[in-house]
């Protein structure tokens, strides 16, 4: 027990390191934002539609909202993992204690298209099969599908900084990342649950001021009114701060623990103690 909260401090040490990073280079905040926001936009215009006519009576309709859904899944996730790689080359740049140039980074994405889109698909393809097994595979289906999800979020953390500093193909990324992992997961589970555990907290506290807003929209007075349109407004931005925080943090902390796993040495403002003092031993 004291060695689980040993290493939980360690992932809070770290957290707060990866978050102060970004927030001495402001431009690393924009990227998951910017990335989030273009994902939300392809979905609100292929998936939701798509999602519509999946109900339709018309088998033609449904193979084009099929069709749809899978097209909005793939381009949001091609978006999302587009700008992740962006944000690995400039946090890369930020932990060498350059200042990222933020150019250079997207012209590191944008020669790695081919990769990111191989990676897309590999990683929409994973979703969706573990979406299906979750649906009709009843409660030994739901707890195969979140085990294997975990397990595959685990095996895959290093695969964007692998792509972005290594530049290989989305197969030898997967291969690399697990490798990599294997060596020391110990940190990465940490920071992923820390990282993780403080954004989801942020977030439930968000979505139920939203919620709340909503409600007292809902009941029509003048003071619901004005109160419920603050306080929605009030959960979004909070959702939204949590979502960019998590995706920033996790950026940059997959860069140097990379850096530490394949150079053991520590980058920007962690120290190798503070690395190693969560790792697994072998």
């Amino acid at each position: 027990m004291r060695g689980m909260f040993e290493r939980m401090r360690s992932g809070w040490k770290l957290t707060k390191k990866a978050w102060g990073v970004v927030r001495a280079n402001k431009g690393l905040a924009k990227l998951p934002l910017t990335g989030g926001a273009l994902a939300l936009l392809v979905s609100l215009i292929l998936i939701l539609p798509g999602m519509a006519l999946l109900g339709s009576e018309e088998s033609s309709l449904v193979g084009v909202g099929i069709g749809l859904v899978a097209l909005g899944a793939y381009l949001a996730a091609f978006v999302v993992i587009y700008y992740n790689v962006i944000l690995a080359a400039a946090a890369n740049e930020a932990l060498q204690d350059r200042t990222p140039d933020m150019s250079a980074a997207r012209a590191v994405a944008r020669a790695r298209i081919p990769v990111i889109a191989g990676w897309a698909l590999i990683s929409a393809l994973v979703s969706l099969f573990f979406s299906i097994l979750r649906d009709r595979g009843g409660i030994a289906g739901q707890l195969a599908a979140g085990i294997g999800a975990a397990i595959w979020g685990l095996v895959t953390f290093l695969v964007v900084p692998v792509i972005a500093l290594e530049g290989v193909g989305p197969i030898a990324a997967v291969k690399r990342s697990g490798q990599l992992v294997k060596e020391r997961w110990g940190q990465q589970i940490t920071g992923n649950l820390v990282i993780g555990g403080i954004a989801t907290l942020v977030m439930i506290v968000g979505a139920a001021m939203g919620i709340g807003g909503v409600f007292l929209v809902a009941s029509g007075s003048t003071l619901g009114l004005a109160g419920g349109a603050v306080l929605a407004i009030a959960g979004l931005v909070i959702v939204v701060g949590a979502a960019v925080f998590s995706g920033a943090t996790r950026g940059v902390f997959g860069v140097a623990l990379y850096h530490y796993v394949t150079e053991d040495k520590a980058v920007g403002p962690f120290t190798v103690d503070e690395l190693a003092s969560t790792a697994r031993a072998k």
